[in-house]
């Protein structure tokens, strides 16, 4: 986990210091609002909410329990859960909860019109915190800047298991100047697992461990070559975090993350993860694609289309 991850973990673990809501009244502006403030910091990739942010997000809050009292308040009623899920979740599974999050606030051009303003504030400071570098809306991939401080972490990893030089402080400035013009040329697998990196790559460093030493002394002498076969430092990080993107596509297949495996803890991981669409689909992210619109009746048909 990265550190903006653990920051991001910590803030979720104070704001549901208070008791999970049972039978209690209606939320106050100030609760919904520390929600919303929580809601935005995670998906923004971490980083806290400036003052003039926060401000922004409560008078807006007040704003929409005037106008739209019952909207507001069942919307905080899916952030509540949703929060209180995250505080007890495992790193694979919150780290999917900040991709989809991030990628439905991406896909804001149809919102539910009765909290549209709201809609419109959360997506841009969400934009300003974690700023896009590729945005795919033919295929609804995004990578923003999270997603490369996910990849500096990986390619720290990969950069011990293959013995090449590792990501240096400027790694995400260097491949938010390089994955955009490389984006292109990748083939239709490379850019879904460059895209689902927060997703999978949580499941690559104990899939490498438990990788069998001869297998993967053949991988790391077969791919090392590929990886340094850049020109520059920055072709050779991207190179890497290509094989780590791969490595963690794989290890997510394996564990059961993608959708696949049969055993009991692979279950479990499943239900946790669909437990988690459900309640983002009972309003925590007002930001919303077409088809992935909370407002309608087959919203949760179509959700696995909005995150193949």
């Amino acid at each position: 986990m990265t550190p903006r991850s653990i920051l991001a973990r910590a803030l979720l673990l104070a704001v549901l210091a208070i008791p999970p809501a049972t039978a209690a009244p209606p939320p106050d502006a100030a609760t919904i609002t520390q929600h919303e403030i929580a809601l935005l910091q995670f998906y923004g990739g971490g980083s806290p909410l400036s003052a003039q942010e926060q401000q922004e997000a409560a008078d807006m809050v007040q704003q929409e329990l005037r106008d739209s009292p019952r909207a507001e308040i069942a919307a905080d009623a899916g952030a509540t859960k949703l929060l209180h899920m995250l505080a007890q979740a495992d790193a694979p599974l919150i780290a999917l909860a900040r991709e989809t999050g991030r990628l439905n606030a991406q896909l804001h051009e149809a919102v539910n019109p009765t909290l549209q303003q709201q809609q419109a504030m959360e997506a841009r400071i969400i934009t300003v915190h974690d700023p896009v570098v590729v945005f795919d809306a033919a295929h609804k991939r995004l990578i923003t800047e999270q997603t490369l401080r996910v990849f500096q972490h990986a390619d720290a990893v990969g950069a011990a298991t293959f013995n090449v030089p590792a990501p240096g402080p400027d790694f995400v400035a260097q491949m938010s100047a390089t994955l955009p013009r490389a984006y292109p040329a990748m083939d239709n697998g490379m850019q879904d697992a460059m895209a689902h990196a927060e997703r999978d790559l949580p499941y690559a460093p104990a899939f490498l461990r438990a990788m069998p030493q001869q297998k993967r002394a053949t991988i790391v002498q077969t791919y090392r070559a590929k990886i340094m076969a850049a020109p520059d430092t920055a072709g050779q990080q991207l190179n890497l975090a290509e094989m780590m993107a791969v490595v963690g596509a794989t290890a997510s297949r394996h564990s059961g993350g993608g959708g696949s495996g049969g055993t009991q803890g692979a279950l479990v991981d499943r239900l946790q993860r669909q437990n988690l669409l459900n309640h983002q689909l009972e309003g925590a992210m007002r930001s919303y694609s077409p088809t992935c619109n909370v407002m309608r009746p087959d919203a949760m048909a179509n959700f696995a289309s909005c995150h193949p």
